[in-house]
């Protein structure tokens, strides 16, 4: 981690882009963050993009913007999120989702600094600096066919690979201090420590979700089983199950086919919750994702998010 931190200070004050590398939970947005705060764009706009909440249909006018009239449902036009983070820095979560067809028009991006609206024929000039992140291998999509080489090789200009927490046990210790420092929910229920034989158990442990699983496990274990300012125990079913290693190879047919459904329907619960999220209505949802009513309340309620279901139309 000493590193890490070293490579933010080196690539922060540049322009170039940064290619950010490691596990789901590792830290990646906040590198993000922290190259922006440390450089001369730290005045302008941050903005976050995660690419696998990004529907195809949608992916071009979210990131380019579009004119009023492109498509079916553009009443009005929309700058798009790399012109909203104009001066500044917009961060391009999970790349790896990308598809390829939007991979080369990112690409032309990076390359010329202009980018099309949807529905317009002119080009319009950008300065914002790229920060990309992938919870996979990007060279292994490569050689799968599923990330264009040219806009790997344009991505990979500075590169930050984030360690595991596994792999940085000793860490652990000093993440939990800093989680009861800051955590709400350490402060509402006035926890102050963790009893040694906890902290030993906390750091024994893989991970395999890495600092978000630390901090979410802490969380539940604060909330349910703290007393006199001291956690002293862990819930039974704090341990998470093992996962497969998104960095090694592939074990099984079988075990890549399970592995494979459930990162897509992980990747549809992301979707989803983004789609309900930014659109208050059934019709609105319904044009945002091209799919009929009865489909989309079938996926909402088979993904247990019917508590957030768009409002009506007449609300």
């Amino acid at each position: 981690m000493l590193r890490v931190l070293e490579l933010i200070q080196r690539f922060a004050p540049l322009d170039t882009p940064v290619l950010i590398q490691g596990e789901t939970g590792t830290g990646k947005e906040l590198v993000a963050h922290a190259l922006h705060h440390l450089s001369p764009r730290a005045a302008k706009p941050f903005v976050t993009v995660d690419c696998a909440a990004l529907p195809e249909t949608l992916a071009e006018s979210e990131l380019f913007g579009h004119e009023r009239g492109a498509f079916t449902g553009a009443d009005r036009p929309y700058a798009g999120r790399i012109v909203a983070a104009a001066g500044g820095t917009v961060f391009l979560d999970e790349i790896n989702a990308v598809s390829l067809t939007m991979q080369g028009k990112l690409l032309r991006f990076l390359e010329a600094g202009e980018l099309f609206r949807v529905g317009q024929q002119r080009p319009v000039s950008v300065n914002v600096r790229l920060v990309s992140a992938t919870n996979l291998p990007l060279e292994g999509l490569v050689r799968e066919g599923r990330v264009r080489a040219d806009f790997y090789y344009r991505l990979n200009i500075l590169r930050i690979e984030l360690p595991p927490l596994r792999e940085r046990r000793d860490d652990v210790p000093l993440l939990v201090e800093q989680f009861l420092e800051e955590d709400p929910a350490a402060r509402e229920h006035g926890v102050r420590e963790v009893a040694p034989d906890v902290l030993a158990e906390l750091s024994a442990r893989d991970w395999p979700g890495n600092v978000r699983e630390l901090r979410n496990a802490l969380r539940r274990a604060i909330v349910l089983g703290a007393e006199d300012g001291v956690l002293r125990c862990l819930e039974a079913d704090e341990r998470a199950p093992v996962r497969e290693d998104p960095w090694a190879e592939p074990a099984t047919a079988a075990g890549t086919t399970a592995g494979f459904r459930a990162w897509m329907r992980e990747r549809e619960r992301e979707y989803f919750c983004e789609l309900v999220r930014r659109y208050r209505t059934v019709s609105q949802q319904t044009a945002a994702s091209g799919l009929p009513q009865r489909t989309l309340y079938r996926k909402i309620k088979g993904l247990s998010l019917v508590r957030v279901l768009a409002l009506p139309d007449a609300a």
